[in-house]
């Protein structure tokens, strides 16, 4: 039986995804773009233990109405089959913003990680500066009103819910 994603309350992360992830966020972000970044691996009970950093195919999109990235239909295929096949689950959406970080009405319609109890973590300034929970916004995905900040009692503020990530050596 699948534990639900709400129950996660602890979730190690790899330094090697955070670093991979933030590699790729600050040289999409010196092209002037956003970027976009995945993190899956497995649930047990309430913890959740990220293994990888998925870096999908994607276009940075620029317009008169503002910046996004784009995933196609066909890698988002393919990521859902190396998901199954690899028996991992889709935990976090982790994508930057050219300013500040805060979740988008594009973001909320857009998103890629669609489970109950799943993070959407924006980096801001097209993650210059070196990776810290603290600087990001956090959000989780819950019924209505979909994403938002602090979803457990105890969060005070959105930078109180990075608390839930353990970066450890990996």
């Amino acid at each position: 039986m699948k534990v639900s994603l709400t129950e996660v309350v602890s979730v190690t992360l790899p330094r090697s995804v955070v670093k991979r992830t933030h590699a790729h966020l600050a040289a999409t972000g010196r092209r002037g773009l956003e970027g976009m970044a995945l993190w899956a691996g497995v649930q047990e009970g309430e913890v959740f233990n990220i293994r990888e950093v998925i870096i999908p195919e994607q276009q940075g999109v620029r317009s008169d109405h503002g910046l996004a990235v784009m995933v196609p239909g066909p890698e988002l295929h393919r990521i859902n089959l190396h998901l199954y096949k690899s028996k991992l689950r889709l935990l976090a959406q982790i994508h930057s913003h050219p300013t500040h970080a805060f979740h988008s009405e594009m973001d909320d319609e857009y998103a890629i990680a669609t489970a109950l109890g799943a993070f959407s973590v924006v980096v801001p300034d097209f993650a210059r500066d070196p990776f810290s929970f603290a600087g990001c916004a956090i959000y989780r995905l819950t019924p209505r009103p979909w994403w938002k900040p602090g979803t457990r009692p105890e969060w005070k503020s959105v930078d109180a819910a990075a608390t839930i990530f353990n970066i450890v050596e990996g």
